[in-house]
């Protein structure tokens, strides 16, 4: 998948009002004018704006767009995974019943999409509305293992999500927790995967209506 392709298919396709809450969040933290005010920067230019970001992201570290899809997908396995209750195998003698919770059953799918040797926009879109409805459900359970999701798309709620990812901590060897993702370079793989995540969870919203 291009960047272009991406952009197409997402940004240029929302209505007005989610075309607006894109543009309130990229403009200014991921996307900056030096000269159009912004009541003038139409979708058309917004959009342009967007793919001069993913073109500059790709020459400056010489890596491909598919690259960075790679990279968005594995950050948000690496913010669910952990959370997601395990199949539960029964002991001897207590039957053979495999208890499967409904949470791993749609992680396991979204891994299928994941690990697919061709990535579609079909395939990152459902990979997305899967584990951003599993991050929901892990947000709502204040981040304790989860055996159960909401897959409609209204459990998904955009700046709980983006709060969540941005106050996200890893372990660091020797060195204790740190931040996750690290924003302060804009041309980063960080700051990509915010800039699509943003784009596809307003799309979602979108389709919603």
């Amino acid at each position: 998948m291009k960047s272009r392709d991406f952009i197409t298919t997402t940004v240029l396709n929302l209505g007005d009002e989610h075309y607006e809450t894109l543009k309130q969040v990229l403009v200014g933290q991921f996307i900056s004018f030096a000269i159009i005010e912004d009541s003038e920067i139409t979708k058309d230019i917004f959009a342009e704006k967007i793919y001069d970001y993913f073109e500059k992201l790709e020459l400056k570290t010489n890596k491909p767009f598919q690259f960075y899809l790679k990279n968005y997908m594995n950050n948000l396995d690496e913010i669910v995974r952990s959370k997601i209750a395990k199949t539960t195998t029964p002991k001897k003698g207590e039957g053979t019943n495999v208890i499967v919770p409904r949470a791993r059953k749609y992680y396991e799918k979204a891994l299928k999409l994941k690990e697919s040797r061709e990535l579609t926009f079909n395939k990152l879109y459902d990979y997305t509305r899967i584990m951003l409805s599993l991050y929901s459900a892990i947000i709502e359970n204040h981040y304790k293992e989860i055996h159960n999701m909401d897959y409609s798309i209204e459990s998904i709620n955009s700046h709980k999500i983006i709060t969540s990812m941005k106050n996200e901590k890893e372990e660091v060897f020797l060195q204790g927790k740190k931040p996750k993702f690290n924003l302060k370079d804009l041309y980063s793989a960080d700051s990509c995967t915010f800039i699509i995540v943003n784009i596809l969870l307003n799309k979602m919203l979108e389709d919603k209506f």
